[in-house]
């Protein structure tokens, strides 16, 4: 008992700092690439599928370094499984960027936000996964609040809606197969993602110039670099490596749509720097719309743990019910249909590989 406790609280304390680690990263690589990309006020790196690129290399060089330092064994993933989940994941960082261009921000964010009812669908559909009424309430309010935080003006055109499926298609399987390739093969967070990076950063590098060229129309072999853009570019790298680290490490230990219903917190939380650090202007529609998302993960958190308490009694519960269908189906395996015991050899016998008494069979001719 005490072991797993011990168990159960080692988990739990994983859990906070996976988490903690990947809000505080994704909040401070959101300022960082700022920097790095914005033309106004930053070095005008505008290249964002080739900067994924740089991120997915510089992460897998990271992790090769640190497993030639430990001396652990290289992990393995069937090259199958690997291409199909790069592909769909370097498939959600181009369909995201593209969204972006051919739709207005308006509708871009609702993309987003529908990727949290796809990927419950999905759940629901594959793995046969219930969410209560409380939990899915919960859900709809964060999907509110954000977007009445994010949404602005909306349009859309028939290119912009079908990549925008796409991206929401995408995304949401990204999210799911980084966790159910996990449990699969049994890798941990870093090893899937010192698999994963090369291939996803190998593609990237080679299709990410042509679709930056596609939406900001410059080249990025064309871009100027300064001694100031090159540290900020190292940093931006360096910190995604802890990103995607991170996320993979909360997508092996949390539902997708936990994943997405609480990382709207890095949402809320970039908004409130930008408003309380870099001064930018809020709105009494922000506030509200921040607060009503904030109760919504909230509550999600409250309902979406009384609900794995419950479903964890009922599994417990249950548990010493099979244990004595076992024991049962056990014990009418070595007794005869009378009720006397049945030795091993007759069962063996039984089996008809094996000649009964009398027989002239013999083994072996």
């Amino acid at each position: 008992m005490t072991s797993t406790i011990e168990t159960a609280k080692q988990k739990q304390t994983m859990d906070v700092f996976a988490w903690f680690m990947n809000v505080a990263t994704s909040v401070v690589i959101v300022f960082v690439n700022k920097a790095l990309i914005d033309p106004k006020k930053g070095h005008a790196f505008t290249f964002a599928t080739t900067l994924s690129a740089l991120h997915f290399l510089t992460s897998a060089a990271s992790l090769w370094i640190g497993q030639l330092v430990s001396g652990g064994p290289r992990p393995q993933l069937p090259w199958k499984d690997n291409l199909y989940f790069s592909v769909i994941a370097n498939l959600s960082i181009a369909s995201l960027n593209i969204s972006l261009l051919v739709n207005t921000v308006g509708f871009y964010q609702i993309a987003k936000l529908l990727i949290i009812p796809f990927v419950a669908v999905v759940e629901m559909v594959w793995y046969e996964k219930r969410f209560t009424p409380e939990v899915t309430a919960s859900m709809v309010v964060v999907a509110v609040g954000v977007g009445i935080v994010t949404v602005t003006d909306v349009s859309v055109n028939s290119l912009g809606l079908i990549i925008a499926g796409i991206s929401v298609v995408a995304s949401g399987m990204q999210q799911i197969l980084c966790g159910v390739v996990q449990r699969k093969h049994k890798l941990q967070s870093h090893q899937l993602l010192s698999c994963t990076a090369p291939v996803q950063g190998a593609i990237l590098i080679v299709l990410g110039p042509p679709i930056d060229y596609y939406i900001t129309g410059a080249s990025v072999m064309k871009y100027t670099w300064t001694t100031a853009a090159a540290a900020v570019m190292v940093m931006s790298c360096s910190v995604a490596v802890l990103v995607n680290i991170s996320q993979f490490m909360c997508l092996g230990r949390f539902s997708a749509v936990t994943f997405q219903v609480l990382g709207h917190t890095k949402t809320i939380l970039v908004l409130l720097i930008s408003w309380l650090v870099l001064h930018e202007p809020m709105s009494g529609r922000k506030m509200f719309g921040m607060s009503l998302a904030v109760v919504g993960m909230i509550s999600y958190g409250h309902f979406n743990s009384k609900a794995a308490a419950a479903a964890a009694v009922k599994n417990a519960e249950a548990l010493p019910l099979l244990n004595k269908a076992r024991v049962t189906s056990d014990d009418e395996a070595h007794h005869g249909a009378d009720g006397q015991p049945v030795d091993a050899l007759s069962r063996v016998r039984g089996t008809g590989l094996m000649p009964r008494s009398g027989s002239k069979e013999r083994l072996g001719g």
